[in-house]
């Protein structure tokens, strides 16, 4: 097994023997966005040293994944080739990979494979990709999608005749499948809603029982949708949807800051348990109690053992930092730093500093980071008056600003920001601006630094 941790490296593991270790060049390629890997993951669209007992290839799918994260409208003519394969999957990576680079090079050979018979037709993928390119002229070959025994099918239909007509039925299709009582499939309504990228799902998406990571994406695509046509809008409508702007900027704020489901949809009917009031005998029999209610699949519950935390003796609370270091449950820790980032004291900064950490592992640990930063503006640092934690949280907000590809985690550096509200935090969020390129992020900074945001002076 070797390192990956540089396009180098990524380069020289598609070549390497080991299965594993050329899919995680592909995919360290891909995430990174690394233009230059792009020929030779077009060598690996081809590569037949791995296939599995269903006759697919998994270091193609995954090639194919990384193109669409990298967007060279370069590899488009290979990516379609891939489409004469035997590879369903392959077939769907590729239309997604090809709605990201969105070249107008596809639009004959999407119109052949919709025509195809082939077993297991990534078709919901492939009304997408059709939808995001724009070619309309397939909308009678659509039409009966619309009556299909997939809801999936149905809604990516329904998404396809709404940007191609604007009738506002199908939409209200697509928000009818938020309530289904399938939770994949609500999901996938909102995923459709988002790309759909209209204001008026905005609402029906944040009433929906679906994961806030769901809602956080869906917004976030609203409101980029949204920002990017604003400078077309006649002065007047633009005006109108300011308010809804500032509305989904505040509840944007709120999933962020409050995340701590994760991508988990948790039950938030509370079971049969103490009372989180009553006396405990111990700090041990406290700490037994609390812990347990974090790992609750009740959402309430882990409410609950946050408040436990939180209304402990200042013997607990003063060791809080403590406890998450050495602890490994990541329910556990993301309950410990909801408790400190409540008690918004300066010496639990190495906890949130190291809960923001240097990489993304998994959807929770994106969580656990975004609640982090967040946590570090909500300090009363002008009481405080803790510089050399200041100066720790400054670097560390100057990194998630800087560095990851998490969305989420640099809009929380920006609410942190606004939070400090100093002349430095001022002045690396004018910096940022100068490098953003996501609208809302963009926006967000703007919000931080406009008279609405009343700074800290210090």
């Amino acid at each position: 097994m070797i390192a990956i941790y540089s396009a180098k490296t990524a380069l020289e593991g598609l070549d390497h023997e080991d299965p594993g270790v050329r899919y995680h060049g592909a995919w360290w390629l891909g995430k990174h966005r690394a233009f230059e890997a792009v020929p030779k993951l077009v060598e690996c669209l081809k590569d037949e040293r791995e296939v599995t007992s269903a006759g697919g290839y998994p270091l193609r799918r995954q090639a194919a994944r990384s193109l669409g994260m990298i967007r060279d409208a370069s590899c488009v003519h290979a990516l379609l080739e891939t489409l004469e394969t035997d590879d369903v999957q392959l077939h769907e990576a590729t239309l997604r990979a090809l709605i990201e680079i969105k070249s107008d090079q596809c639009s004959n050979s999407l119109i052949n494979y919709l025509d195809k018979d082939i077993h297991n037709k990534p078709i919901e993928a492939l009304i997408e990709a059709l939808a995001s390119l724009g070619i309309w002229q397939v909308s009678e070959k659509i039409k009966p999608f619309l009556q299909s025994d997939s809801e999936r099918v149905v809604s990516s239909a329904a998404s396809f005749f709404f940007c191609c007509t604007g009738d506002k039925n199908y939409l209200d299709q697509i928000v009818l499948l938020l309530n289904h009582d399938n939770r994949f499939i609500r999901q996938s309504a909102a995923f459709d809603l988002a790309r759909i990228g209209t204001l008026a799902a905005a609402k029906p998406i944040l009433g929906a029982n679906i994961p806030n990571n769901v809602k956080m994406y869906a917004i976030r695509a609203i409101l980029s949708d949204s920002l990017l046509k604003s400078t077309k809008r006649e002065n007047n409508q633009e005006a109108q949807n300011e308010e809804v702007h500032d509305s989904l900027f505040r509840t944007l704020d709120e999933l962020t800051r409050e995340n701590f489901a994760g991508n988990l949809l948790i039950s938030q009917e509370v079971q049969k348990s103490t009372n989180p009031e009553q006396p405990l005998s111990s700090t041990a029999e406290l700490l037994s109690n609390a812990f347990k209610r974090l790992g609750s699949p009740s959402l309430m519950e882990r409410e609950q053992g946050i408040k436990l935390l939180v209304n402990s003796s200042e013997s607990i609370k003063g060791d809080l930092h403590n406890l998450y270091f050495s602890e490994s449950d990541q329910d556990i820790k993301m309950g410990l730093i909801k408790a400190m980032a409540k008690l918004k004291h300066s010496y639990y900064v190495p906890a949130f500093v190291d809960a923001i950490g240097v990489e993304i592992g998994n959807h929770c640990q994106g969580n656990i980071r975004r609640v982090a930063a967040c946590a570090l503006g909500d300090i009363d640092w002008v009481q405080q008056a803790d510089h050399q934690f200041l100066d720790i949280t400054m670097d560390k907000l100057r990194w998630t600003l800087e560095n990851p590809d998490d969305w989420g985690l640099r809009y929380s550096a920006c609410i942190a920001l606004e939070g400090i509200g100093n002349s430095s935090a001022r002045a690396l969020l004018l910096e940022s601006k100068a490098k953003e390129d996501d609208p809302v992020i963009s926006k967000r900074i703007d919000i931080a630094l406009s008279e609405r945001s009343i700074p800290n002076v210090f």
